[in-house]
C-alpha cells in the first residue's frame, strides 16, 4: 500500500509549469505554463493528447468541477476560460484585474476568485442565463487582504484565505435575492512571519485540519475555526507545493529540497523515511508543484518543465524500516502494545514500538549481543573450550556467496551482502516470542539459544529514530485505551517500555540453531517447552521456567553409545514447528523430507509418526495450517506441498517459480503467505491461486510473519530493512468468525 512511480515526462514544454489541474472524467492530467499555454495528457500513459493557448499571461490556476465535468483555469491576465472535452472553450470571462487563486463552493454554488487586495464570490450559472457560467452581475467582494490572494480553500458553507500579506481569513457566505455576502468569522492578521503561498484542507473522519505554508519556510497546522494546533519547522526552504493523500492519509510537502517530504498530519511527524516512495528517489530533480488526483489515487508533481505521476498501490509497503546489517529473524508480540523484535548477521538484536499516533513511525532501541553477562545453562556450559570449526556456521545452498546471487527480472539477489569480519560472537538466525512468559528466544550461529526479557531495573539503551511522545505520555493513553484495570494494565506497559536484557542462554547444541518451537501451558503441561533444532541435526527439550535442558532426544532403537544415536535426521534440521491439536511437531530437514513426532519431555514419548517425502532440495519452512489441520512445507525446489491430516500423502503441490525462503499462514483468512527469494506471494488455501504480490525487497526475504492486530504482514530481508505490507483480504471468508 504505496504510491510508487509510474512513469515521468521529460521537457514538456520550453517555459515553466505555473500550475497543474486534472479531469478525472476523461482520465487527464493538465499543465498550465508560464506563456499561457495548458496540455492535457493521458493519467496512464502520459502522452499528450490536446493542447491549447488561449491565455495571453501566465497560468496561476486549473480548477475541475466535478458535478458538471468541466475545467477553469486563471490567469494573471485577468481571464478566467471554462473548457470542456477536448480543449474546447465553453465561455472566457475577463475580470480585469490578475487572477491568482480560484475555488468552487459547492453548498452554495459559488466561484470565488483571489485577486490583488480583494476576494470576490460569484454565482455559478451552468446553463449561461446571464451569459457567463458565472454571474458577474450578482457578485460580492471582499477588501480584507491588503497583497495577493494565493490560496482559496471551501469548506460547507465556510471559505478559507491566505495571502501574501500573512493573513490567514475565514469567511462565512450567505445570499439574498439580489446578491451573495461574505461575512468575516476569523482572522490572523500574522499567520506566519513572511507570506503565504499554499492552504490546504486535511478532512478525516475524526478531525478537520488545515495547513498552511510560507516562504518563512514553516508548515503551520490549523483547526476548523482557525487557531492554531501546530508549527512544523523542519524545512529547508520556502513552501512551494503541499497536497493530501487521502487514500494513504498523508500529506506531501515540497520545500526546495531534493524530494518531498512526507507528513502524517495526525502526530506532526515527518515520515519519508518510513516510506518506500522516495527511498530510491532521483535527487537532480526538486519538485515545486504537487496536486492529488483522489477518485483515481494519483499525485502528480512537476519540476520547472517535467512532470512526475505516482499511482497508489494497494499491495505496496505501507511502511519501511532500516536496519544496519543483513537481517535475519523476525517475532512480533501484539499483548498490550505492538513490538516487533529483529535479530541480524551481526548478532544485535532489535526492538521496534509501534508510535501509537502515527501507524507509520516506529522507535527503535538496539541491543548488542557483546553489552550482554548472561548466566549460561545447558551441556555446553560446562565445556572448557570451543572448537574453532565447530563456531562456524554451515551453509546451505542459498547462503553460500557463490550461488545466493539470483537474477529475477534484472535484479541480482544478495548483492548488498558484504563480506563481514568474524568477531566473538555470532549471528541470530531464528528467533520467536513466548507471550505467556514474555520472553524472547534467539537462537544463534554457535549454538547457543539468547533467551531476552523485559526488565525495568535496567536503564536501556537511548532510543533512535524515536518518533514517540515521551514514555509518561504515551503511558497515560494506553492505560486509558486498553485497560479497565489501571494498575495491572499500567503495570505491562511500563515494563515493555523499559528495559530489555539477557540474563540467560541456553547452551546445548555444537553448531547453527536454526529450527525453535514452544510448547505452553495453554495446551494442556505444566511448564513452558522449547524445542530447538539445528546444524548438528540435534534436537534438544528445555523449560523455559527453570533454563534448563530436560532432554537430549535419543534414538531408542540405539541402546548403545553411537555417534548416531543423538542424530534426529540424515540432514541438517531446517525449520520446526508443533501441532497442539496433535500434539506432534514436525521438523524439515536439508535431505528434503520432513519428520513428525510425537511430543513428549522424554525421547521415548518422541515417536516417529511420519516422513513426508517429495521435495526435491532443502525444506526450509514447515508449518501446521491450523484452519484447514494440514502440514504445508516450502522448499528450495520452487514448490509449496500441502500434505494429508492423516498419512503422508502430498494432497497438492504449487509451483511458486522460485526459492522459497519462508511460509507463514494468515490466521483470518487462511491465506499462506510465501517469501520466494525477494518477493511476497499470497496464496488462496483451496484454489492455490496467487491472490496477492509483495514487491519491494532487494535481496532474498528471511522471515514473515502475519500480525492480525494490525492487518499486515511484516517481512525481514538481507537487503537490512523490515517491510510491514496490507494483509490480503478475502471477501466471504470461510475462516473469519463473523462469515
Amino acid at each position: 500500500m504505496a504510491m510508487l512511480k509510474q512513469f515521468s515526462v521529460r521537457d514538456c514544454h520550453q517555459r515553466s509549469i505555473t500550475a497543474l489541474g486534472f479531469n478525472t472524467a476523461r482520465r487527464e492530467f493538465l499543465t498550465g505554463f508560464e506563456d499561457g499555454m495548458i496540455k492535457w495528457w493521458d493519467l496512464d500513459s502520459g502522452h499528450l493528447s490536446q493542447s491549447a493557448a488561449e491565455h495571453s499571461g501566465m497560468v496561476t490556476q486549473i480548477l475541475y468541477w466535478t458535478e458538471t465535468k468541466l475545467v477553469f483555469s486563471s490567469s494573471n491576465d485577468g481571464t478566467l476560460i471554462v473548457w470542456t472535452s477536448g480543449a474546447v472553450v465553453l465561455d472566457k470571462i475577463r475580470l480585469r484585474s490578475p487572477i491568482f487563486s480560484i475555488a468552487i463552493n459547492i453548498r452554495r454554488q459559488l466561484f470565488v476568485c483571489g485577486f490583488k487586495n480583494h476576494l470576490s464570490v460569484y454565482p455559478l450559472d451552468e446553463q449561461k442565463t446571464c451569459g457567463h457560467v458565472i454571474n458577474l452581475k450578482k457578485s460580492s467582494s471582499d477588501y480584507q487582504h491588503t497583497d495577493i490572494v494565493s490560496c482559496i480553500v471551501s469548506l460547507d458553507s465556510q471559505i478559507y484565505t491566505v495571502g501574501y500579506d500573512r493573513k490567514f481569513l475565514i469567511f462565512d457566505t450567505y445570499q439574498t435575492p439580489d446578491k451573495t455576502c461574505l461575512r468575516v468569522v476569523h482572522c490572523n492578521s500574522r499567520a506566519h512571519v513572511a507570506g503565504i503561498t499554499h492552504l490546504l484542507l486535511v478532512r478525516e473522519r475524526e478531525s478537520t485540519r488545515f495547513l498552511t505554508g510560507s516562504f518563512d519556510q514553516t508548515v503551520g497546522v490549523w483547526s476548523q475555526d482557525g487557531q492554531l494546533i501546530q508549527r512544523l519547522q523542519q524545512f529547508m526552504g520556502e513552501i512551494t507545493g503541499m497536497c493530501y493523500v487521502p487514500s494513504l492519509k498523508i500529506v506531501w510537502i515540497t520545500s526546495g529540497s531534493s524530494q518531498p517530504l512526507v507528513l502524517d498530519p495526525r502526530s506532526g511527524d515527518v515520515i519519508s523515511n518510513f516510506v518506500d516512495t522516495f527511498q530510491d528517489y532521483d535527487d537532480s530533480l526538486q519538485i515545486k508543484k504537487l496536486t492529488c488526483l483522489p477518485e483515481t489515487n494519483h499525485v502528480i508533481g512537476s519540476t520547472r518543465n517535467q512532470m512526475i505521476v505516482w499511482k497508489y498501490h494497494n499491495a505496496g509497503c505501507v511502511t519501511i524500516l532500516h536496519a544496519k546489517h543483513p537481517l535475519e529473524c523476525l517475532s512480533y508480540t501484539g499483548k498490550k502494545l505492538l513490538l516487533l523484535f529483529t535479530g541480524d548477521s551481526s548478532g544485535i538484536v532489535v526492538k521496534w514500538k509501534r508510535n501509537d499516533l502515527s501507524p507509520f513511525t516506529y522507535s527503535k532501541e538496539s541491543y548488542n549481543m557483546e553489552d550482554t553477562r548472561p548466566e549460561r545453562r545447558g551441556l555446553r556450559s560446562l565445556l572448557q573450550k570451543q572448537v574453532t570449526e565447530q563456531n562456524k556456521r554451515p551453509q546451505s545452498r542459498i547462503q553460500r556467496p557463490g550461488t545466493a546471487g539470483i537474477l529475477r527480472n534484472g535484479i541480482i539477489l544478495n548483492n548488498q551482502r558484504l563480506p563481514t569480519t568474524r568477531t566473538k560472537f555470532c549471528g541470530y538466525t531464528k528467533s520467536l516470542f513466548t507471550d505467556e512468559m514474555d520472553l524472547l528466544v534467539m537462537a544463534t550461529e554457535n549454538g547457543d539459544i539468547f533467551l531476552w526479557e523485559f526488565d525495568d531495573s535496567v536503564t536501556g539503551p537511548v532510543h533512535e529514530d524515536t518518533f514517540l511522545l515521551d514514555d509518561e505520555q504515551h503511558l497515560k493513553i494506553l492505560m486509558k485505551e486498553n485497560s479497565p484495570n489501571t494498575e495491572e494494565s499500567g503495570g505491562l506497559i511500563n515494563k515493555h517500555l523499559a528495559g530489555f536484557t539477557c540474563k540467560k542462554v541456553l547452551a546445548g547444541h555444537f553448531k547453527a540453531v536454526t529450527a525453535l518451537a514452544v510448547v505452553g501451558k495453554e495446551h494442556g503441561f505444566s511448564t513452558v517447552y522449547l524445542l530447538s533444532g539445528g546444524w548438528d541435526r540435534r534436537l534438544c527439550l528445555w523449560d523455559l521456567l527453570t533454563c534448563t535442558l530436560i532432554e537430549t532426544f535419543c534414538r531408542p532403537e540405539l541402546d548403545n553409545w553411537s555417534e548416531q544415536r543423538e542424530i534426529a535426521c540424515d540432514g541438517v534440521i531446517m525449520d520446526m514447528c508443533y501441532c497442539p491439536k496433535r500434539q506432534e511437531f514436525a521438523y524439515s530437514s536439508s535431505n528434503g523430507n520432513i519428520y513428525i513426532r510425537h511430543f513428549g519431555a522424554v525421547s521415548s514419548e518422541m515417536t516417529l509418526v511420519d516422513i513426508l517425502r517429495g521435495h526435491e532440495a532443502e525444506v526450509t519452512s514447515v508449518v501446521w495450517h491450523n484452519l484447514k489441520d494440514k502440514w504445508i512445507t516450502g522448499s528450495e525446489d520452487g514448490t509449496i506441498r500441502i500434505w494429508s491430516e492423516e498419512g503422508a500423502q502430498c494432497e497438492r503441490i504449487l509451483h511458486t517459480k522460485g526459492v522459497v525462503m519462508c511460509i507463514c499462514i494468515d490466521q483470518i483468512n487462511g491465506c499462506m503467505v510465501a517469501g520466494v527469494q525477494d518477493t511476497i506471494r499470497v496464496y488462496d488455501p483451496e484454489s492455490l491461486l496467487q491472490v496477492q504480490s509483495n514487491v519491494g525487497h532487494t535481496d532474498l526475504i528471511r522471515s514473515i510473519v502475519h500480525i492480525p492486530e494490525m492487518k499486515q504482514y511484516a517481512s525481514i530481508s538481507w537487503d537490512r530493512t523490515v517491510r510491514l505490507w496490507k494483509a490480503y483480504y478475502k471477501a466471504n471468508n470461510p475462516y473469519s468468525s463473523n462469515a
